[in-house]
């Protein structure tokens, strides 16, 4: 704006020595060159005015690109990403005094093999000379990819959107994810236990014991494996008008193929079952570990239909790792979309559940004294809501090299933040 100061004091000595200038020659040239060089001075500041404002409006393009970026990890489609860099561009624009009209638009596209986002800010004002030079007004576009330089792993996902199916850690808890992200698509509440994690964040609000200080108004989270297919259970069989019974085992060991678990397993005293490689599904009934027994099993995924869920208990103790091939690689336990029960781990002795715990719909308990997860390289919940209470320990490890089990698309082992692309 200096230099259209300066131009405004330049026509105002020129309109000066105009009138007092006596000579007839140069009164009459003058005369016609007046409004000429007063339309082009008019202009030029026109001109610097819309100058300024583009340079501003591709200053918040980049800046809203490089708010989004950090969120493509986040979500599969990238919705996250596009909310955010919204957000962040409109909030800018809010604070802009006299803002051009604009319209923005924000897509994910693939540059050099990584996903990054786009945000295109196409703005608009009128001219000084009421939109005749140039015709229809000035346009002008800020236009800024970025995309992530590595990002912090999500490892705690809770998908739930309402006050009952959230984040809440009572008592004596407390969640370690010291590598990775904890969020919460509503609330996250810590009433006397601890959350600590490398970032935690919540859609709405974040309370009690939360290290580093938790971030809120996140923008949500879609489910990571929506399109993962759960539906298979739907095509197997089980006997038809009669009660099942679970299979019950107290002592000595047994190995179970891969297949149809038709009534559940209730595996107690000192057995141990040990679960070959495969798809395990339950159908009809719970799987239950309790006592002294211990269940063990690699390369093995877990699935729940709506009337079947898991317990860990008392003291037994569990060593499981997920699929390491197929559709269901890097699943270690699931539950349909429709199970909206409680699993329940209040075993002390949950030693290791190495892969994606994935029940979308329904609530995870950890209760008691139990020490979860410690030993597993890496371990990832989604779930629509966890509840911790009593003084168990859940610990999120986030080693993902140290594993034959491959992370899932959706999370992974990135840290980091976001760059400009050229």
């Amino acid at each position: 704006m200096k230099a259209a100061d300066g131009i405004l004091r330049a026509l105002g000595a020129w309109l000066a020595r105009f009138r007092s200038d006596v000579g007839g020659n140069i009164a009459l040239v003058t005369a016609l060159a007046g409004p000429a060089v007063i339309l082009l001075g008019v202009g030029a500041i026109d001109l610097l005015a819309v100058s300024s404002a583009h340079g501003r409006l591709q200053s918040i393009a980049d800046a809203g690109a490089l708010a989004g970026a950090p969120h493509l990890a986040l979500a599969t489609d990238g919705a996250g990403a596009k909310e955010r860099a919204a957000s962040f561009v409109a909030g800018e624009i809010s604070q802009w005094e006299g803002a051009p009209a604009y319209t923005g638009t924000y897509e994910v596209v693939e540059q050099g093999g990584q996903r990054a986002i786009r945000v295109v800010l196409r703005g608009h004002r009128p001219s000084f000379f009421a939109n005749m030079l140039p015709p229809g007004g000035w346009n002008f576009v800020g236009d800024a990819t970025a995309t992530s330089v590595g990002l912090v792993p999500l490892c705690v996902l809770i998908t739930g959107n309402d006050r009952v199916r959230m984040l809440h850690v009572r008592n004596l808890s407390r969640l370690a994810a010291p590598a990775c992200m904890v969020h919460s698509n509503h609330d996250i509440m810590v009433e006397g236990g601890s959350i600590t994690g490398a970032a935690v964040q919540a859609v709405t609000s974040a309370r009690g014991s939360i290290s580093p200080s938790p971030g809120t108004g996140a923008a949500p989270i879609d489910d990571p494996f929506a399109n993962l297919d759960l539906d298979h259970e739907r095509r197997l069989d089980c006997p038809v008008g009669r009660v099942l019974e679970p299979l019950r085992l107290a002592a000595g060991s047994r190995r179970i193929p891969a297949g149809v678990h038709c009534g559940g397993l209730d595996i107690s005293g000192s057995a141990t079952v040990v679960l070959e490689p495969g798809e395990h599904w339950f159908l009809g009934g719970h799987l239950t570990v309790r006592q002294n027994a211990r269940l063990e099993g690699d390369d093995v995924v877990l699935f729940f239909d709506t009337a079947s869920r898991f317990a860990f208990t008392e003291s037994a103790l569990v060593r499981l790792s997920g699929r390491t091939t197929g559709a269901y690689a890097g699943i270690v336990m699931g539950a349909t979309r429709d199970n909206r029960q409680d699993f329940v781990i209040s075993s002390d002795n949950v030693e290791s559940l190495l892969g994606v715990v994935y029940v979308p719909a329904a609530r995870m308990i950890v209760e008691g004294r139990a020490d979860v997860a410690r030993d597993s390289a890496w371990t990832v919940i989604v779930a629509h809501a966890l509840l911790m209470r009593g003084s168990p320990s859940l610990y999120i490890n986030a080693d993902y090299n140290a594993s034959r089990v491959p992370v899932p698309a959706g999370v992974g082992p990135r840290t980091g933040g976001s760059r400009l692309v050229e």
